[in-house]
């Protein structure tokens, strides 16, 4: 019986986009009644076979899965999970429809392409649903972070497990001064010393930038080498994304691959995603840091306040070869000019102080307004006559006449020392800042304008000034 004899109504719009398929007519037992030349060539048997024989045995799966999938009566079809392939010689699966008719026969096709695109649809559907569910939660993880440190980290994890990555490197910085902030780089240890900075070209492209194999990266900046850099540091494929927000670039970040790689369509809407991520958090970061700095400044000299200070300290690493030694310097004559010319030209001898220091003492020496007149500085020295160096040449810089102030009204300063050597090798910072102190206190006593050093144990009591003549008014300070 043919297509032709089933004198019923039938839907023939779901039927036409039956013909391209491989189709049978079957009664109600699942009995194949007639079969189409498509049928014939996916069984590899003749339609005189195939007639007669259970459905389920011409697509070689289980009577009950088919009944199943026919009793749902989905007219978008239904996956069965595994069919014989008589031309071919394998097994699949393939999506099947049905359309009842009368007598109780129903018209079956199934398309094995259509499985194939049916299961790289739901792949791809859940692979989609996958990254959304990631980026959601990056998105709550990441605006729980309260560091640049904590963010690299959580972007370089999250990148990672985004595209299955044998390593992940995150970048921040200022523009041109990026450093490497969380996760690992595996084109560090051969990237050319006069190439351009790894996270600095990413920047520069602006885009995100996929290389799928080491030739394609001759061909992103051609004479650099690139393709020889990734065989010696064994990487095939490379993502990268400039991290890039309302215009100001704060870095990158990039997965390395030890295997090739090819990235579908979904890969750079992704590094896109994650990167407009990291990069509206790094914005709210960094003012909330520059207003955390801005309340720890010091209104009259911009130099950082006690508070600020503190902090600082606390992060501060004595470094293997160098010792640390406080500096605790008090303006002498500072109240006379206070007192004669008023408090605006007391604040602008502050400022005036606090640019000479600037001047003075290196980048990374923590210098600070303390309270009043006092100043304190806290930096690396080689040992103490380092320490006394710098402090005279402080002493000196302060001394220097001040446009506005009378030569009847002078300034100079009182400094105490004290450095992480002898009794108090092991003390921390904040315990040198109260010996320094007191050493500064015996300058005063001496008379002034001159450079007291601390020697002493953590219970000192008194201090002793040894023949401050014989130093050109540096003094050394020991307990007896």
């Amino acid at each position: 019986m043919s297509l032709s004899d089933i004198d019923v109504d039938i839907d023939f719009g779901e039927v036409a986009r039956m013909q391209p398929f491989p189709r049978a007519v079957i009664d109600r037992s699942h009995v194949v009644l007639d079969a189409n030349v498509a049928l014939e060539v996916w069984a590899a048997r003749p339609a005189a076979e195939l007639v007669g024989t259970p459905l389920a045995s011409v697509l070689g799966v289980d009577e009950g899965e088919l009944s199943a999938a026919l009793a749902t009566g989905n007219p978008g079809g239904i996956r069965l999970g595994t069919t014989a392939h008589g031309y071919q010689g394998t097994r699949s699966s393939v999506v099947i429809r049905a359309v009842r008719v009368s007598g109780g026969r129903t018209i079956v096709a199934f398309d094995p392409e259509l499985a194939a695109v049916g299961e790289w649809t739901q792949a791809l559907g859940r692979r989609e649903s996958d990254r959304l569910q990631l980026l959601l939660s990056a998105s709550v993880a990441f605006a729980k972070t309260r560091s640049e440190l904590e963010l690299g980290e959580l972007l370089s994890e999250t990148a990672r497990r985004a595209f299955n990555a044998t390593a992940c490197s995150v970048h921040t910085g200022a523009p041109g001064s990026y450093e490497l902030v969380a996760g690992e780089n595996l084109l560090a240890s051969e990237w050319p010393a006069d190439a351009p900075p790894r996270a600095g070209l990413t920047v520069e492209l602006g885009r995100v930038v996929t290389i799928e194999s080491p030739d394609e990266g001759d061909l992103l900046v051609p004479g650099m080498g690139l393709s020889d850099v990734f065989r010696r540091a064994g990487v095939f494929s490379v993502i990268g994304a400039p991290i890039i927000e309302d215009g100001t670039p704060f870095g990158a970040f990039a997965c390395y691959f030890d295997q090739p790689r090819t990235f579908d369509d979904q890969a750079v809407p992704l590094a896109e995603a994650l990167a407009e991520l990291a990069g509206q958090v790094l914005v709210r970061l960094r003012l909330e840091e520059r207003l955390r700095r801005a309340a720890m400044l010091d209104e009259v000299t911009g130099l950082s306040n006690r508070r600020l200070f503190d902090q600082n300290l606390q992060r501060r690493e004595r470094a293997q070869a160098d010792q640390v030694a406080v500096l605790f310097v008090d303006l002498d004559g500072f109240k006379a000019v206070n007192d004669s010319l008023g408090h605006a030209a007391g604040d602008e001898v502050l400022r005036v102080v606090a640019e000479r220091l600037t001047r003075v003492f290196r980048a990374e020496d923590e210098i600070a307004r303390y309270g009043g007149d006092e100043f304190v500085v806290a930096l690396h020295v080689a040992d103490s006559s380092d320490a006394l160096e710098l402090a005279d040449r402080a002493r000196a810089a302060i001394a220097e006449p001040i446009d506005g102030i009378p030569d009847g009204l002078t300034i100079s300063a009182s400094v105490g020392i004290a450095i992480t050597e002898g009794a108090a090798a092991d003390q921390p910072v904040d315990y040198l800042i109260r010996l320094a102190d007191q050493a500064m206190y015996a300058a005063k006593r001496s008379g002034g304008d001159q450079a007291v050093v601390y020697h002493g144990h953590q219970h000192s009591q008194r201090l002793d000034v040894v023949d401050p003549a014989a130093i050109s008014r540096r003094e050394r300070v020991s307990e007896s």
